[in-house]
């Protein structure tokens, strides 16, 4: 069976394709990155693909520029890349099934969440887990059978949950106000500058926005002002709304073309 894994801590991943090898029989190439990633899938067919959700290297790099973003959501550009991206190519190619391998960290929910509703991953294995587990849920995909690890499985969506795009991204200025938020803006103007909506516009939206949140997490309180909800959300998942794949699934139109 050929296996590609895309993981970004190489001894980490050198050493779970050797057990993979020799313990398994499995033909595993490592991608370090999702754009290496990108270039072993043109190249080749596999069988399975096993996919990490988030890469140091890369949110580290882009949260830098994050930081400097406050005038335009154009500075967001080139956004940041994730697994998400990796499975979005894979889908191009229905023989090749996936495993989501990631950690069980709370940042990584809505990866987890999208690459579920979205992609049809049904075969997620924790990085706690060893490398009889990953040839496992290897196993499984390569089957179509579902496999969810004990880590992994309060972070798969409900039944009834609605799909993400509809509970974030329903409207297009929603998507330009979570970006702007993502990128840390703390105030209405900030956000109807970087956005170039009107204030007005932007303190209007973001109370349906709250609302719709609360489909997701029904923990949050109705009782703060939905700028500190839909702020303090948008932060600690920046990942997830600067993501480069769900930008492109879900773009976003501000007030002028320069966004």
């Amino acid at each position: 069976m050929k296996v590609l894994l895309v993981e970004d801590h190489r001894q980490y991943a050198d050493l779970i394709q050797e057990k993979l090898e020799s313990k398994f029989g499995f033909d595993v190439t490592v991608a370090t990155d999702p754009t290496a990633a990108h270039g072993h899938l043109h190249a080749h067919r596999y069988d399975v693909v096993v996919v990490d959700v988030l890469y140091r290297k890369l949110s580290e790099s882009y949260n830098q520029q994050r930081e400097r973003a406050r005038s335009s959501l154009s500075q967001l550009r080139p956004f940041n890349i994730s697994g998400l991206s990796t499975l979005r190519e894979v889908t191009r190619s229905p023989e090749t099934a996936m495993v989501v391998w990631t950690s069980g960290d709370p940042n990584r929910t809505l990866h987890i969440v999208m690459a579920y509703q979205t992609f049809r991953v049904r075969a997620f294995c924790s990085k706690e887990s060893t490398y009889s587990d990953i040839a496992t849920a290897i196993s499984a995909a390569a089957e179509r059978r579902p496999h969810v690890d004990v880590t992994l499985r309060p972070f798969l969506p409900r039944a009834t949950l609605p799909p993400l795009g509809e509970i974030l991204f329903k409207e297009v200025r929603w998507r330009a106000i979570w970006r702007a938020l993502a990128a840390g803006s703390p105030e209405h103007e900030v956000t109807a500058r970087m956005t170039n909506y009107e204030v007005q516009t932007v303190r209007k939206t973001m109370a349906p926005m709250a609302e719709s949140l609360s489909a997701l997490s029904p923990r949050l309180t109705s009782r703060r002002q939905p700028l500190n909800i839909l702020s303090s959300y948008a932060t600690f998942h920046w990942e997830f709304f600067l993501d480069r794949a769900v930008v492109e699934m879900f773009p976003h139109t501000s007030a002028n073309s320069r966004s």
